[in-house]
């Protein structure tokens, strides 16, 4: 089968964020399937260009082949974001035209915007290739729970009826979340076409917890003014809710326990200004991804930040989660989620979103756990996340789905 994916933020396995649609398609063509990825060669999560040399080119990464194709460059949340989607949408389906001749069988577009997933659709007609829709995020209630959009904004109408035009043409929609399908529904969208296929990882990459970190000298150096060490790797965006442990400092012993943020993202220099009181506050830029577990390794707690938002009642995706219990050490959650994988693995501790306070009781919960309660977090996680994150378990989903003989009742499991 020939498999094209439209994912306008796609990433290489050594890019540093959400790698799922390289891992699902890595496994798809071990199993001796095609697939194509369409990405923007602009990187949306750290502003630059992958490569200022060339805009619009093809690379091979392990047999998965990337399309990468140029979007108008911005930067944080104006209104250049809108037309990097724009500009997404036409040279994707340009350049799915200019490889006609490779026909598809299935083209799915994913969202992290709905004009990935609508490009999809014009692609699938013009191809006649069948059309398959994934939802990571749900565009516009996104926007207008977070309170960027009203409901009555043109944009929130816009993407709206995108929305329900892409849900319905799809032959297939794959969720990330596992309360989307009740939202889906909601909209008049038969159930029996949503499948739930959360993000996963490569149980293999434990082996990285025994790579060189390269900030382990700087953790070191924190150690020495501080007893332990509670981290945080991943974007620092408006959505991760970082403020929120940024203000726990203030009722924590800074002798007792640093704070340490890893990774970009556009609310990274207000919230250092925001932690400027503190002495136990530390910030350092992303690192690879074959050194993110070694680097969770450094940790004695780590740590994860939501929004109190409705939004949440559908779940959430998050990728960093998986790393998390990959590595096995004891998490801290501030969160009020349908999917609270931290309680149901039972990794850590979880405490109520936006409370500052609560969470600096969340983590001095964490400082006092025995060496054997960590040893039984470990064990929990790593159980946890094979048995429902096997990113080899969910590659064969993804492909069943997206095959003309899927059976919804084989797959739910």
């Amino acid at each position: 089968m020939k498999l094209w994916i439209l994912n306008h933020v796609a990433l290489k396995p050594n890019e540093s964020g959400i790698t799922r649609h390289y891992d699902l398609s890595n496994e798809i063509v071990k199993m001796g399937h095609q697939v194509t990825i369409f990405g923007s060669s602009f990187n949306v999560f750290r502003f630059q260009w992958r490569n200022p040399r060339k805009k619009n080119y093809q690379e091979n990464v392990n047999g998965v082949i990337f399309e990468w194709l140029w979007s108008l460059p911005y930067f944080g949340n104006g209104p250049k974001r809108f037309l990097n989607w724009i500009s997404y949408f036409f040279l994707a389906i340009f350049r799915g035209l200019k490889k006609r001749k490779e026909k598809p069988d299935v083209i799915v577009g994913s969202s992290v915007h709905l004009f990935a997933c609508l490009a999809a659709y014009f692609l699938s007609k013009l191809l006649k290739a069948r059309y398959v829709v994934e939802i990571r995020d749900l565009w516009p209630r996104t926007l207008i729970d977070f309170g960027v959009i009203s409901e009555r904004h043109p944009l929130s109408i816009l993407l709206g009826i995108i929305e329900k035009f892409v849900y319905k043409k799809a032959e297939k929609i794959i969720v990330t979340l596992p309360g989307a399908e009740d939202y889906i529904a909601s909209l008049g969208i038969e159930r029996n076409k949503i499948y739930y296929i959360p993000n996963g990882i490569h149980m293999s990459r434990i082996e990285g917890l025994a790579n060189q970190p390269s900030l382990e000298g700087e953790i070191n150096k924190i150690r020495e003014n501080h007893e332990k060490v509670a981290m945080y790797v991943g974007s620092h965006g408006h959505a991760n809710a970082l403020e929120t442990i940024i203000e726990s400092a203030k009722y924590l012993d800074s002798k007792q326990v640093a704070l340490v943020f890893i990774g970009e993202g556009a609310e990274k220099s207000s919230l250092k200004k925001l932690a400027e009181p503190y002495s136990n506050i530390y910030f350092f830029e992303s690192i690879p991804k074959e050194e993110v577990l070694s680097t969770l390794n450094l940790a004695d707690i780590l740590m994860v930040s939501m929004l109190n938002t409705s939004l949440y009642k559908y779940g959430i995706s998050l990728n960093k989660l998986n790393d998390y219990l990959l590595a096995g050490k004891p998490v801290i959650f501030a969160g009020n989620v349908l999917n609270n994988i931290i309680e149901a693995s039972g990794a850590g501790v979880t405490v109520q979103p936006e409370d500052p306070m609560g969470f600096a009781e969340g983590i001095e919960i964490l400082l006092h756990l025995s060496e054997e309660d960590v040893q039984q977090i470990k064990d929990k996680a790593f159980q946890y996340v094979n048995e429902h994150h096997n990113i080899e378990k969910l590659a064969e989903k993804f492909l069943n789905v997206c095959s003309s003989n899927t059976k919804k009742e084989g797959l739910l499991s």
